[in-house]
């Protein structure tokens, strides 16, 4: 079996488990800086371009072209993909339009892990579904590190938390 056809079945059949319901995990931590080079090394990039270089080396392959060109070809097109992907959800993240769960979380509650301070964003851990989720998160009130937070909103893929004292509204 030749190398291209391997990354096509293996990259392909990830890509397709990831566009149907897969989450988007970084190899440089839970949330990159949208300016961070290894932010550009998301599995879904990887996978993307793992992906499209099989497909391109596979039709090349069937084009006739051999050897360096076919390589190149899939290196191009691999490389192309891949880095779409990955500009296309550093964007979407740094717009807030995608992220770990920030969408589904106002309203619930978590622990602060790193205390936000003014003009740097925290790190809170909030429970969802049974799995605990870090998120970078704000906050007006002054908080320290084990206090008890409820999630306000979000903008801009960060969580806006307050001091929770653990009563109803």
């Amino acid at each position: 079996m030749d190398v291209y056809l391997l990354c096509l079945l293996v990259g392909g059949g990830l890509l397709a488990a990831s566009l149907l319901g897969g989450h988007d995990h970084s190899l440089a931590g839970d949330h990159p800086e949208p300016g961070d080079l290894a932010s550009w090394f998301s599995l879904r990039a990887l996978v993307s371009f793992a992906a499209f270089f099989g497909l391109a080396g596979v039709l090349a392959g069937l084009f006739g072209i051999g050897g360096v060109g076919r390589l190149v070809v899939a290196l191009v097109t691999g490389g192309a993909v891949g880095a779409f992907t990955a500009f296309a959800f550093r964007l979407a993240r740094s717009r807030g339009e995608v992220g770990s769960a920030a969408g589904r979380l106002a309203g619930r509650t978590g622990r602060v892990l790193v205390p936000p301070a003014p003009g740097r964003p925290g790190k809170v851990a909030v429970t969802v579904a049974g799995q605990i989720e870090h998120v970078l998160a704000r906050s007006d009130d002054p908080l320290r590190a084990g206090d008890a937070v409820i999630v306000l909103g979000t903008r801009g893929g960060v969580l806006d938390v307050g001091a929770w004292d653990g009563r109803e509204a």
